[in-house]
């Protein structure tokens, strides 16, 4: 909202800076009868003051759609990562989940991974992000039964999903800001 607010500010200025200008040039002249001739140089800088913040608005316009869709696109890999997240938990309620939960980890190391190269030339560290993935995987995948979960820490499972979403949110957040 501050990029907004600042390129509003300016492209009002540059409007307010040419009508002075305008008004000032009439001003200063000795006579004060209003003539109703036109000069030339008015017509000009009054087609100079529109072109100028019509394509300054075209400009902003352009700029700001292309960072909110960068964002959205952003956004929307992260909110992919949490469902998944969000899956996995629920799968550990049925019987024999073992080859499901495998898949939906899967899954969501590729989405990690997606979103990791995806956000590498903004430079958003995701540093964290993976850390809490391996600390999730870790434990969410150490199983001594072939078809039984019951073997599994559960509330170090749901520990550590929450970790990584709140990781997650945090880049949501960091994203929003920019």
């Amino acid at each position: 909202m501050g990029k907004t607010a600042i390129i509003l500010f300016s492209i009002s200025l540059v409007v307010i800076v040419a009508v002075i200008t305008v008004l000032s040039f009439g001003l200063l002249q000795t006579s004060w009868s209003y003539s109703y001739v036109v000069e030339p140089i008015d017509i000009i800088n009054i087609l100079v003051t529109v072109l100028v913040t019509i394509f300054v608005a075209w400009y902003v316009t352009k700029k700001l759609s292309e960072e909110r869709f960068e964002k959205e696109l952003i956004i929307s890999d992260l909110k992919s990562i949490e469902e998944c997240i969000k899956k996995i938990l629920d799968s550990y309620e049925q019987e024999n989940a073992n080859k499901q939960v495998l898949a939906l980890i899967n899954q969501l190391y590729i989405l990690i991974n997606r979103f990791e190269k995806t956000v590498a030339p903004q430079r958003i560290s995701t540093i964290d992000l993976k850390r809490r993935f391996w600390r999730l995987f870790a434990v969410a995948t150490n199983y001594t039964a072939a078809n039984d979960t019951s073997s599994i820490d559960i509330p170090q499972v749901e520990y550590l999903s929450d970790e990584l979403i709140i990781e997650i949110r945090r880049i949501i957040t960091k994203v929003n800001s920019k």
